[in-house]
């Protein structure tokens, strides 16, 4: 017989990314989402998955997410690829988690545990085939059925897939001494329950109702001439199995009372009593899925980069302090994974309350090197790997990023009022301890004017005591703030040129003393006799067509 449910069974959460276990998912639309996809096939869970709780944060996403590309980065180099085969994520809960890194330190490093013993190859394999088994019963679930499928033997085949994905889970992890062990605990749980029980009972029923041994005939050629059934035996260990007398009783007595019943009948209410009875069990499946995707994308994005030579690491995570300083060696911009090249790696230093100015040529590297130290310090402090050899990670209470000035059609002001728009919000947003990255400031309008305004939140910066990373192209003023230093902690760096006057794309003390503009305009066609030819050709172009209306 099968248990009763009217006392939901809960088994223990497999919450992979939090200190104290909760259950973040979305229950109620889950659950919702859950029912219908079990009865009829079609439902997309992805959305619900997507919203699962992340937490608190100190960060605010406006701040940062879209300046850094963040969707771009998500979808482009956080990837999860598995026997050469790269595999679909939610993107939408990857970005909420990066968005929203936590706000204590243990939480971050409670997740580098994970990492760590994930370095063990055969735990990572275990992990691997846990997430792709929850992955292949989601889109069983997701999936319409074709129209001659009877509802019934579909949803019988949905529980065997969460059988089998239960039992798969239950493989490879008692021996964990990170979170991952919580996989094993919730497996055992599950397996222990009664509601598994019922469900082991209705699927042996349903699939051994009756063993049948055969006799079998083969001519000389190995071919099979016939069958012959030798004995049949019911399958009567089976706690659903009744008797044929008692089953034809039942039929007739239904009958009687006017209850039409049929057999296919009642295996649908069972099939539903079973799923209700598990459906705690498979809504925590699910979130430990899109858990188990936050560590296979950090397992990802170093296989990228070992794949170009390149490493990543797990940062040392400090508190901030007077004499704590931010140190990437080998940093890398994971951008540039798209490149036909590898990323060339630099090291840099964030000293205290340190304001670094930053100058040299276009193309150098500058813009790349202020996104990757953002990206690094958003990766570490949500307990990723973050793209350098080596990090130590001063811990920060909030991100500023601007490098996108973009003109929108219905812009109210020019370039001027929308840079001094910039600058505001971002006072308005930051907050002390902070990391602040700051591309151009000021390029919108004359050097004077701009020069002025730069001063001005370089001094009010200091009173915030940010790490802060500002670039610019005004190399004289760059120069006479090295020489003055009208605050404290104001550093210079500046784009490393070689012999050729090429950039190395290292970084170096000091301003830059040219932006390398010509060298810039001849690699990209802009000289006067580049353009002269190109002037020469479109009037040549003219007077042909001219002469060809003429004739």
């Amino acid at each position: 017989m099968l248990s009763d449910l009217d006392r939901p069974f809960m088994p223990t959460v497999p919450d992979l990314l939090y200190p104290e276990p909760t259950v973040r998912v979305r229950h109620r639309d889950l659950s919702d989402a859950l029912a219908f996809a079990f009865a009829t096939g079609g439902a997309a869970l992805g959305p619900i998955l997507a919203r699962t709780a992340v937490g608190e944060s100190d960060f605010t996403a406006d701040c940062f997410a879209h300046d850094l590309f963040l969707e771009d980065f998500v979808r482009d180099c956080l990837v999860v690829e598995i026997r050469g085969e790269r595999r679909e994520v939610n993107g939408g809960f990857l970005a909420r988690l990066l968005t929203h890194p936590p706000r204590d330190r243990a939480t971050a490093e409670h997740r580098q545990t994970v990492f760590r013993e994930l370095a063990d190859p055969k735990l990572r394999i275990r992990t691997e085939n846990a997430w792709v088994a929850l992955a292949q019963l989601r889109s069983y679930l997701e999936t319409t059925p074709f129209a001659r499928v009877h509802p019934i033997h579909r949803r019988l085949d949905i529980l065997r897939h969460f059988k089998a994905t239960i039992e798969r889970l239950a493989e490879g992890f008692e021996t964990a001494t990170s979170s991952l062990h919580l996989i094993h605990e919730f497996t055992t749980s599950v397996l222990e329950s009664s509601a598994w029980a019922d469900l082991s009972v209705l699927l042996d029923y349903e699939d051994h109702l009756a063993s049948v041994d055969l006799t079998v005939r083969v001519g000389y050629d190995g071919q099979i001439r016939g069958l012959e059934i030798v004995r049949a035996t019911e399958n009567a260990g089976n706690p659903l199995y009744q008797s044929a007398g008692r089953r034809l009783w039942g039929r007739l007595l239904a009958f009687v009372r006017g209850y039409p019943f049929r057999e296919r009948e009642i295996l649908g209410r069972l099939v539903e009593h079973v799923f209700e009875g598990i459906e705690s069990a498979l809504i925590l499946a699910f979130q430990l899925m899109t858990d188990l995707e936050f560590y296979l994308v950090g397992l990802g994005l170093q296989a990228q980069a070992t794949a170009r030579g390149l490493s990543v690491a797990l940062p040392e995570l400090v508190a901030a302090t007077s004499t704590e300083c931010t140190v990437f060696e080998q940093l890398f911009n994971p951008f540039l994974f798209a490149e036909p090249r590898p990323p060339i790696p630099c090291d840099i230093t964030l000293a205290p309350d340190s304001l670094v100015i930053v100058t040299g040529p276009n193309s150098g590297g500058k813009t790349r090197l202020l996104q990757a130290v953002a990206l690094a310090q958003l990766l570490g402090q949500a307990g990723l790997p973050v793209p350098a050899a080596h990090a130590r990670l001063v811990w920060t209470d909030g991100l500023f990023v601007s490098l996108v000035q973009e003109v929108a059609a219905d812009q109210r002001e020019g370039r001027l009022g929308t840079e001094l728009l910039r600058i505001r919000r971002m006072f308005e947003l930051l907050s002390c301890n902070s990391l602040v990255i700051l591309d151009e400031l000021c390029s919108g309008t004359n050097p004077s004017e701009g020069e002025e305004i730069f001063e001005l939140v370089v001094e009010l910066l200091e009173q915030l005591a940010p790490r802060a990373m500002i670039t610019t192209h005004f190399l004289q003023f760059a120069e006479r703030l090295a020489r003055e230093l009208p605050v404290q902690g104001l550093k210079f760096i500046q784009a490393e040129l070689d012999a050729g006057v090429r950039p190395t794309y290292q970084f170096v003390p000091g301003v830059a003393t040219t932006s390398l503009a010509v060298q810039t305009a001849e690699r990209l066609g802009v000289t006067r006799d580049a353009l002269a030819a190109l002037v020469k050709q479109r009037r040549a172009e003219h007077a042909r067509r001219h002469d060809c209306k003429a004739g």
